[in-house]
Order: structure tokens, then C-alpha cells, then sequence
């Protein structure tokens, strides 16, 4: 394994170039960078914090197993963001029961704004309709009937604050596609919480 005096300033690109060259160095850098933002994603893609521990563990050691997959001509971050949304994937595909998003789930994570705030528009939308804890709980459990096509983007958008490009290069979608899921996934919480549908198994 080759050693190497990391330059904190490099960019995360260029320590992938570095790591494929075989520091180790570099893989805990890109470790110590992206450790907390890919938790927080898979925490509350999958609402269960063990869960998301040992999915972020598997996602660091499928960026390293598979590092020379990686195009240093695209951005780290939209490749290291797709190793874990397959992860959540995969997990997703194993579960045979319906699970409840938890309010948990939603809480702030390193300074994430809060999920009410952001998950809602400027019109007639979620936040209008449910006031006090009680009421956050409905809207995170139904969060959870979106389906993942909706529920993703949602997700990294809205509480990541990943932009719409970024977005849009992980799923492999147009930028217009992921602004349109956003549309529906918002509309779509606006008519579960509005039913009383949430509580539905």
C-alpha cells in the first residue's frame, strides 16, 4: 500500500486518483469528508439508525473495492452518492414488510435545516396542514408511502440540500425529471396527510 502526505486542500477527485493509485491515505480522507453526509442520506432513506451504520460501512468498502470504476472526469461526490443510494437499494429489495419512517429520522444532522421547513413549499403545502410534533410524525410516515422514484429525490434535495444537477447526475436523469419528482413527491404528501391515508398499513 503506497504512503503519502495528504494535501488537505486537494479536491475529492483528485484524492480518488490517489487512492486508485493505492494510498490509503486518500481513502481516509475521503473518509473523514464524506462519513457524515452519507449517513445522514442513508439515515433517513431507510429511518433506522443501525441499519444505516452498517450501510455506510458497505458503502466505503465498495469505494474502495471498486475505486477503479471510478472516471476521475466526473464528480466524486455523484459516484460515491450512487455507491450508497444501491445500498439503500439492495436493503430496500430485502425488506418484506412495510417499515414506518420514524420522526427520528428527520431530526436535524450537522446542521441540516429542518425537514417541515424545507419539505414544504410556498403554497398550499404540508406545513400549512400539520402543526405540532404529533402532526410531523404523520408527514414522515408518509414520506415513507412515496415511492422510491419520488421518495429519492426528495430526499437529497430537500434535506441533503444537494442541488438539482448533482441530483439529477446520481439517478441518471434529466435535471427537469428530478424538479418534476420533487413536484409530484410534494403534491403527493399534500394528498396522503389530507386524506388521513397515513396511518394505512
Amino acid at each position: 500500500m503506497r504512503c503519502m502526505s495528504i494535501d488537505q486542500a486537494a479536491s475529492d477527485e483528485k484524492l480518488a486518483r490517489w487512492l486508485q493509485e493505492g494510498s490509503s491515505e486518500a481513502f481516509d480522507e475521503i473518509m473523514s469528508r464524506y462519513k457524515g453526509r452519507l449517513y445522514a442520506f442513508i439515515c433517513r432513506y431507510v429511518a433506522d439508525r443501525d441499519e444505516a451504520y452498517d450501510l455506510l460501512q458497505e458503502s466505503f468498502i465498495t469505494i474502495y473495492q471498486k475505486i477503479h470504476l471510478y472516471d476521475p472526469n466526473r464528480k466524486f461526490s455523484t459516484w460515491a452518492f450512487q455507491v450508497a443510494l444501491n445500498k439503500c437499494r439492495d436493503w430496500g429489495r430485502k425488506k418484506t414488510l412495510t417499515r414506518i419512517l420514524p420522526f427520528s429520522a428527520f431530526d436535524k444532522t450537522d446542521g441540516q435545516t429542518d425537514f417541515i421547513e424545507n419539505i414544504a413549499d410556498q403554497g398550499g403545502t404540508p406545513e400549512q396542514i400539520l402543526i405540532g410534533r404529533s402532526e410531523l410524525e404523520v408527514l414522515a410516515k408518509a414520506v415513507a408511502k412515496l415511492s422510491d422514484k419520488l421518495k429519492t429525490p426528495l430526499i437529497m434535495c430537500v434535506l441533503e440540500d444537494m442541488s438539482q444537477e448533482d441530483c439529477a447526475g446520481i439517478l441518471g436523469v434529466s435535471q427537469k425529471t428530478v424538479e418534476t419528482r420533487i413536484y409530484r413527491a410534494r403534491k403527493k404528501l399534500t394528498e396522503i396527510t389530507s386524506s388521513g391515508t397515513v396511518h394505512s398499513p
